[in-house]
């Protein structure tokens, strides 16, 4: 049934005061308990509801039927109360009607909720009369309740009590459901099945007046099928923890982080109904093996469907996140910029490809018009284009005699006059001694007005709040290890402190690069020669775990280069082959069979040839 149609049935059960038996059921998290709320408060408000009590008892772990009866007396409250505010003087009409029900009237308030005392239990329950009664999460009950005693009661509650009385379950679940079945059509007046569509389960996760994160959940949750509500729920409360912290970024990011946390969050939480956390970090939808299951074809078309088509890095940071309920800040960013730089690069790519498209792809364009068209692209575009897309483009206008052609080298220069390593010549897929003489020297001249470098210590200080820009980690990793030595011995206080809070920042990131491992390395190095000095300073070093780092870095080479050599020895002497090719039942004494002469021995027993 959907929800639009469970609504309506609900609306209809409390429209009237007659005494009856609803059963709403369902499968986990579609959204029982929160439609049957929602209608109840709904109609409440509007005055639709006749009875003007409410009561809600969640069965979960409770083992006696005193147990059920105690929780409706404390969740009674005026229907028109219903999501208000506590109000002890909602209990002084509830206390009345009670003493006015019973001679058994509570001696104490403060012995009411004594669990041995049967009398005051029952006296409690004399007040449940003429009232809405939700009775939920029959299957979480404990292992001393049996389901048909709770029907039993629920029967007494609707025919001697006049009560109304909503029973929500989920009947999968049920461990005595054939006993309970028995007993269900004698008791229940009105069945309902509720089974909302996915699209029906993501509104009521998230309403419709979300934001657009919201309704980009939604729309992945309805495309892979998530049917629990709570798991939406959790998976929109994730993306809210991480979406402030890529607001600087291109917005494609956030869509990505988004996606993954969507997916990667079903499978975290609802293991039972989604693709495996190993099956999404390995598969890549792109391709089909011909080992691949029914299963995992059918999911490979889900994947496709919300444009997810393998896991990298970044993925792996958001699992974490999911995992421990935060997200590194740290580590986000630096994941985040690399796509970030990426996002923006391809689109300037795509950019500039559609303007070579526009030279290359007509005999009848005139040369001003398709170098314009390129010119006009690099100028909007600058910021993102490499050195060696600049020194082609400045060799391509000059052979044309166009003379813009030291325009892209100045515009290049101006983009970057705060990146250190953008007028690196060897990195150019064309070499140095093939640029014209003016471009090196324009290029030389605009690397001498870079704004000088951050001092070693500048950099070492930056570490704990700035440890992911680029300019500090390349500068950083750039120092000998004296300056780390120096910098480590030099600083006391708050500011070694940030330093070393800095520098261990980087033993949690998942994947890092070639820079963060020479950081790493080199400080290693110093802290060794720092732990050489005393018993005290090896005792700080050692806590840091930067130099087990390096040790197991070490030694996982040293591993390596024994393994390579064993290897390289074998492959060198097959006699050693031959030798573990004999039989294990062969006794330890026999010798080995004697290796074959070489021609050239033979030569020299012959006395054509010396032995050399």
């Amino acid at each position: 049934m959907s929800v639009q149609k469970a609504r309506a049935a609900i609306q209809r059960f409390l429209s009237t005061d007659k005494s009856e038996v609803l059963c709403i059921r369902g499968e986990w998290g579609t959204g029982k308990t929160w439609t049957w709320d929602d209608v109840l408060k709904t109609q409440g408000q509007a005055g639709k509801v006749p009875l003007k009590r409410y009561a809600k008892a969640s069965l979960f772990g409770l083992n006696s039927l005193a147990e059920i009866k105690r929780e409706i007396f404390q969740s009674t409250v005026d229907v028109a109360q219903i999501d208000k505010p506590f109000d002890p003087a909602n209990y002084k009409d509830l206390y009345a009607g009670v003493k006015s029900q019973s001679n058994l009237w509570l001696k104490a308030v403060d012995v009411f909720f004594d669990k041995g005392s049967d009398a005051i239990v029952e006296a409690l329950a004399l007040s449940a009369r003429n009232m809405i009664i939700c009775v939920d999460d029959l299957e979480r009950k404990g292992e001393d309740l049996r389901s048909v005693d709770v029907l039993g009661y629920i029967s007494q509650l609707a025919i001697d009590r006049k009560c109304k009385v909503v029973l929500l379950l989920n009947d999968a679940q049920l461990e005595d459901k054939v006993e309970f079945e028995g007993y269900l059509e004698k008791v229940v007046d009105v069945h309902l099945r509720f089974e909302p569509s996915h699209e029906e389960i993501a509104e009521i996760a998230i309403p419709g007046d979300a934001d657009y994160i919201g309704n980009l959940i939604k729309g992945f949750a309805i495309k892979l099928g998530i049917s629990n509500v709570r798991v939406i729920r959790k998976i929109f409360a994730l993306c809210k923890l991480v979406t402030p912290l890529l607001k600087e970024y291109s917005f494609k990011v956030t869509i990505n982080a988004v996606r993954t946390i969507t997916l990667f969050g079903w499978s975290y939480f609802q293991p039972e109904s989604a693709p495996s956390l190993e099956y999404l970090r390995k598969v890549n939808t792109y391709s089909a093996e011909k080992n691949d299951s029914d299963e995992q074809m059918r999911w490979r078309d889900t994947l496709l469907s919300i444009d997810f088509y393998s896991s990298n890095d970044f993925d792996d940071q958001l699992l974490t996140g999911i995992r421990n309920g935060y997200f590194a800040e740290a580590e986000i960013a630096q994941h985040a910029r690399l796509l970030n730089q990426a996002d923006i690069r391809g689109k300037a790519d795509m950019e500039m490809r559609r303007a070579w498209n526009f030279y290359h792809n007509s005999f009848n364009r005139p040369a001003d018009e398709a170098l314009g068209e390129i010119y006009e692209t690099y100028k909007r575009l600058n910021a993102y284009m490499s050195l060696n897309d600049t020194v082609q483009l400045e060799s391509l206008f000059r052979e044309l005699d166009d003379p813009r052609a030291m325009e892209f080298i100045d515009m290049y220069a101006a983009a970057n006059a705060d990146n250190p390593s953008a007028f690196d010549l060897d990195h150019l897929a064309r070499f140095g001694e093939e640029l014209t003489q003016e471009v090196q020297e324009r290029l030389a001249a605009a690397r001498a007005r870079q704004k000088p470098k951050m001092t070693p210590d500048e950099l070492f200080l930056a570490l704990a709040k700035r440890g992911f820009e680029e300019d500090v980690v390349v500068g950083t990793a750039a120092l000998p290890v004296e300056e780390y030595t120096r910098a480590l011995k030099s600083h006391e206080d708050e500011a070694f402190s940030d330093i070393i809070n800095g520098l261990r920042q980087y033993l949690t990131v998942g994947n890092p690069n070639e820079y963060l491992h020479t950081i790493l390395d080199k400080a290693a190095v110093a802290l060794r020669q720092i732990a050489g000095e005393s018993a005290i300073n090896r005792r700080r070093a050692m806590r840091l775990g930067i130099i087990q780092r390096l040790d197991a870095r070490e030694q996982a080479v040293a591993q390596a280069k024994v393994a390579a050599e064993i290897a390289a020895e074998v492959s060198h002497r097959p006699e050693i082959i031959s030798i573990t090719t004999i039989p294990a039942s062969a006794p330890s004494d026999t010798p080995p069979p004697p290796a074959k002469k070489s021609r050239a021995r033979r030569k020299s027993r012959n006395g054509r040839e010396r032995q050399p």
